[in-house]
């Protein structure tokens, strides 16, 4: 078994007029969860409900299911659903973890060894500054996606990240949460295609 303390690095991030990679290493105190979300085939509005009649009907004349009559899911595995990654994770003043383009803290685009305030302001510049789709998506490694483990690091984009600081109940540490989920990068495929036509 690999555990590797998971990092994230986030890529072309416009920062005080250079564009910089930033890495971003979470500290121990850390919960990772994995989870494979399906996604229904058929809605029921939009286009696809006047395909999912047609397919409904079809399936009624060649089963013996009356899948229009029953409340039972319909399911294809062509791809759907998303593959995500949560980080909830806490930080704390001083932390040598790197959090930043450097490692070694003191700039607008690195933070590594600073107070928490500094470290969330970091944090959620690179958020902000990257376009980070699937044509800049993020480096994610945790566990056995990683460069160490059995599979490759993961292409990811964030969903609903927040960083958050009470300044009652704690005076050096913040919490945060991220959901990473696994994208294409399209701009290889971009890549790839051209190489190919040339």
């Amino acid at each position: 078994m690999t555990w590797v303390s998971p990092q994230v690095e986030i890529q072309n991030a416009e920062i005080g007029g250079s564009t910089v990679d930033g890495t971003f290493v979470f500290p121990s105190d850390i919960m990772v969860e994995f989870e494979t979300r399906t996604q229904e085939f058929f809605q029921s509005e939009g286009t696809l409900a006047t395909g999912a009649s047609t397919i409904l009907d079809y399936l009624a004349e060649q089963t013996d299911v009356d899948a229009a009559s029953i409340r039972q899911e319909l399911s294809f595995d062509i791809g759907g659903g998303i593959h995500a990654i949560t980080l909830d994770f806490r930080g704390y003043t001083g932390s040598p973890h790197q959090w930043g383009d450097t490692g070694d803290g003191g700039t607008k685009t690195d933070a590594t060894g600073e107070d928490l305030h500094a470290q969330m302001a970091v944090f959620d510049r690179y958020l902000n500054a990257a376009r980070i789709d699937s044509t800049n998506p993020a480096l994610l490694e945790v566990g056995e996606y990683s460069t160490e483990g059995r599979y490759s690091p993961l292409q990811v984009v964030p969903e609903n990240p927040n960083v958050m600081f009470d300044s009652e109940e704690e005076s050096s540490v913040f919490d945060g949460s991220v959901t990473w989920v696994e994208t294409v990068d399209l701009q290889q495929s971009i890549d790839g295609s051209k190489q190919t036509e040339g």
